[in-house]
């Protein structure tokens, strides 16, 4: 293409020096930047550069001095990106590295003495993803002569992965993933360099993409929640579309999951697959951190969910929701793995999830949560599940909420149990043996006597709670025909009549005359859960 008659002028000028030390690109760069009524832009000067290949680039210097100017002027990001293309890749090197150093010492300071200017600290994340992308530029130009590329990748690697270690402090979600962006690209680019390296033994090459491995791991494990692609609650939508709150699926959750399907493709460069990094997962910490991000948002069809899965990271996971870690991916893979044939041994998991559904202050990631519980607990041994249904239903529980919902979790169990023509515990007179105390009693156990105080009954988590026990008992009487669980014995109606009907019936009156707009709905439903339950045990005699 040619070039417009006065950047024919500026490119002779740019052209070979008819003094040694003169460095004419190095003249009108500065002009340009410093010089207002500059004949030429950096604009300019890019398009020269580009259009030219007998223009000499001094790297060593033009690297260091654009730099100071990167991304506050656009034409100075544009023509180093350039040089990085064209210039000698030996030198762009050097340069780079020296540059990537100061950086590195300007994160760990802003770290230190600055954290409250966010805007400062993500200016410098900025930096580092160019950074990150002229490394893309220029590893793979590099000329091996001698030495092999284990050599050149060691060290460079390793103060790459000191900057994106000290950056992802400093970044938030936008800048997080263009980070992992950036380093995808630097990672697939210089991995097909080292492959098609003929001066490289294939021992040397496996080390190269060890390397390189390590630094996609560690990288994934200090930037993977920035990802943030809502993988729980599009598969919460998919496979249960009655019980998600509202569709998850937006241009921001999209833009995560095309940085995931980046580091998905960044993984497979590797040789990284899912069965490899389950046992990778098992060193925990980072490691395992990383892992569970790539296995989250590896593609379905080519890793299939299965339960056995969530024993290997199982213990990694509980951490991870312990810590409120990459809940998304941890609430993906036990609501996928759940959704499938099989039995799990223990119920901590359980356990941290329902902490999760009771504590997240985020009503959406509250509900996936407990879709997410729902499922494990159908996996869950019935007797360890009756025991598990005993710590939920507990007044030592410190959720309240969880208390209530607990409730629906026994009825979907039981339904299922009565359903089946297996012996089960769950159908049988060990449920209210264990849970009955729970179920079919106020709490405390004298809540409806002398000093029954109806307001503060009514602003507490109580009526939400008998209601469910109430609903439950009541379809379970409509349910159990055959008695199996022992609801229809006259011991338990009697027992049931005198611990909780009885005296509830007997404070309506006090509930509805101090109920007021907040609480009237409260007492209105607790009045119609205690005539149906009253009005099933008459039916049934």
């Amino acid at each position: 293409m040619a070039l417009e008659p006065r950047l024919v002028e500026l490119a002779a000028k740019l052209g070979p020096s008819a003094t040694p030390d003169e460095d004419p690109v190095l003249n009108i760069v500065t002009a340009a930047l410093d010089d207002k009524e500059a004949k030429w832009n950096l604009e300019d000067i890019n398009a020269v550069v580009l259009s030219s290949e007998d223009i000499q680039l001094n790297a060593l210097d033009l690297c260091p001095y654009l730099w100071q100017h990167v991304l506050e002027n656009e034409g100075a990001t544009r023509l180093l990106n350039t040089i990085s293309i064209k210039a000698s890749s030996k030198e762009c090197i050097i340069t780079l590295q020296e540059i990537q150093e100061t950086l590195s010492t300007n994160l760990s300071l802003w770290a230190q003495e600055d954290q409250e200017d966010e805007e400062a600290g993500h200016r410098l994340v900025e930096k580092l993803s160019f950074l990150l992308q002229l490394y893309s530029n220029i590893t793979p130009r590099l000329v091996l002569r001698k030495k092999g590329p284990l050599e050149t990748l060691d060290q460079l690697i390793k103060g790459i992965s000191t900057a994106l270690r000290l950056g992802s402090a400093a970044a938030d979600k936008g800048h997080g993933r263009k980070l992992l962006e950036s380093l995808s690209k630097f990672i697939v680019g210089v991995n097909r360099w080292v492959k098609a390296s003929s001066s490289a033994s294939d021992n040397e090459k496996n080390d190269c993409i060890d390397l390189l491995a390590t630094l996609l791991l560690n990288s994934l494990a200090t930037c993977g929640s920035y990802i943030q692609a809502n993988i729980a609650e599009r598969y919460l939508e998919n496979h249960f579309p009655r019980r998600y709150l509202h569709s998850s699926v937006d241009s921001e959750s999209l833009q995560g999951q095309e940085v995931a399907s980046l580091m998905i493709e960044s993984a497979k460069e590797l040789k990284l697959r899912p069965k490899s990094l389950l046992k990778l997962a098992s060193q925990g910490g980072g490691i395992a951190l990383a892992c569970i991000v790539l296995i989250a948002h590896w593609p379905i069809e080519e890793y299939a969910p299965e339960l056995q899965q969530l024993s290997q990271l199982g213990p990694q996971i509980e951490f991870l929701l312990q810590s409120s870690s990459l809940v998304d991916e941890c609430m993906f893979l036990l609501m996928s793995r759940a959704n499938t044939q099989g039995e799990l041994e223990v119920d901590t998991l359980a356990s941290a999830v329902a902490a999760l559904a009771s504590s997240s202050p985020n009503p959406v990631q509250r509900n996936t949560a407990f879709v997410t519980l729902s499922l494990l607990v159908k996996k869950i041994p019935p007797p360890a599940r009756l025991a598990f249904f005993s710590e939920l239903l507990s007044n030592e529980n410190p959720f309240p909420q969880m208390r209530v919902a607990a409730v629906g979790l026994v009825k979907e169990s039981v339904l299922e149990a009565l359903a089946s023509p297996e012996k089960n515990i769950l159908a049988s007179n060990a449920l209210f043996g264990q849970l009955g105390r729970f179920l079919l009693r106020p709490d405390p156990l004298d809540l409806f006597g002398g000093r029954f105080d109806p307001k503060e009954f009514l602003t507490s988590s109580e009526p939400p709670r008998l209601i469910e026990c109430l609903g439950f008992y009541y379809t379970l009487l409509q349910r159990d025909t055959s008695n199996k669980t022992g609801i229809r014995d006259p011991s338990s109606v009697s027992d049931t009549r005198r611990g909780l009907l009885d005296p509830l019936a007997g404070c309506l009156d006090n509930l509805q005359s101090v109920a007021d707009e907040n609480s009237g709905m409260s007492v209105i439903a607790l009045q119609i859960a205690l005539e149906r339950a009253q009005d099933a045990l008459v039916n049934q005699r």
